[in-house]
C-alpha cells in the first residue's frame, strides 16, 4: 500500500500524524549502497537534502480518500 499512501499524502498532507526530519543523499560512488537513497538522522550534513519522513498517518482519513477516489 505504499503507492496509495504516497498518493493520499500528495493529495492531502494533513493525513500525516507523525513526521520526522532527516537528511538524505544518493550514493553514487558505491561506498554504501550505490544508487540508493541513504537517510540519516540529525545532526544534518551540510551537503545533504532535508526530507520529511512520514511515520504515522490518520488511517481513517486515508480510507476515506481511497474510497472517494474509487467511487468518483
Amino acid at each position: 500500500m505504499c503507492d496509495e499512501i504516497a498518493m493520499a499524502l500528495a493529495l492531502d498532507d494533513s493525513i500525516a500524524t507523525a513526521v520526522q526530519i532527516a537528511t538524505c543523499s544518493v550514493e553514487t560512488r558505491g561506498w554504501l549502497t550505490r544508487g540508493q537513497m541513504v537517510i540519516t538522522q540529525p545532526p544534518f550534513k551540510s551537503n545533504a537534502t532535508q526530507v520529511r519522513l512520514v511515520t504515522a498517518i490518520d488511517f481513517d482519513r486515508f480510507v476515506q480518500l481511497l474510497i472517494a477516489g474509487l467511487t468518483d
